[in-house]
């Protein structure tokens, strides 16, 4: 019985593309890192060859098989996401995860060209294209704060004073008296240069008693 069959190739190669993105995971220390991108290459790819040799000729068992490879994965992705009260984290490995399954489901029907460049392709996105964004949220960056000033001599704080950017950048501007002082909630989009200098300007205003951002 010959052990080495086109089918293991198969698994092979998709364990190997599967270990390219895992690596990138891994190193950026995401929930599915190394040891699960491969393990789910593997799989979408062992589904697709059970499915096509379980599917008759001129049936389409074989699709519906394939079809809930990407239903099982998409279960998978969402419990990748997790959402706070200011962002969503993990829609980044979810769709890495995702993309990975169809590198595998591409192995699978001996698509082979396509799933190498494929792999090269999403191991750009995550590498390259991060120092990119990266550039980009330097740019442009959208932060919460909480700021509580003692108010005592009845002038209110002006964010245009800390962050003079234009006002469809400040999202969410809140004035709230307590018995600390005046509450104010600013949700402001700006440089992050420009964040910096309005933390300088805060940090040293005496009169501000707490600062959360």
């Amino acid at each position: 019985m010959e052990w080495y069959t086109p089918e293991l190739e198969k698994v092979l190669l998709s364990a190997l593309l599967g270990a390219i993105i895992g690596l990138e995971r891994e190193w950026s220390g995401k929930s599915a890192g190394f040891r699960t991108v491969i393990l789910v290459n593997i799989g979408a790819t062992l589904f697709t060859i059970v499915s096509n040799a379980m599917a008759e000729p001129g049936t389409s068992g074989g699709d519906r098989i394939a079809s809930n490879i990407v239903t099982g994965i998409g279960f998978l992705g969402a419990g990748l996401i997790f959402k706070s009260d200011t962002n969503v984290r993990g829609l980044t490995t979810a769709a890495t995860v995702w993309a990975s399954a169809a590198i595998g489901m591409a192995v699978g029907v001996g698509a082979y060209e396509i799933a190498v460049m494929s792999t090269i392709l999403v191991w750009l996105v995550l590498v390259v294209f991060y120092r990119l964004q990266r550039l980009f949220d330097d740019m442009m960056i959208t932060r919460q704060y909480r700021i509580t000033h003692e108010g005592a001599d009845g002038v209110e704080l002006d964010y245009d004073k800390y962050f003079n950017v234009p006002e469809r950048r400040v999202l969410e501007s809140k004035l709230i008296k307590t018995r600390e002082g005046l509450v104010y909630l600013w949700t402001v989009r700006a440089s992050r240069k420009k964040h910096d200098e309005a933390l300088k300007l805060l940090i040293h205003d005496p009169k501000v008693t707490s600062l959360e951002y």
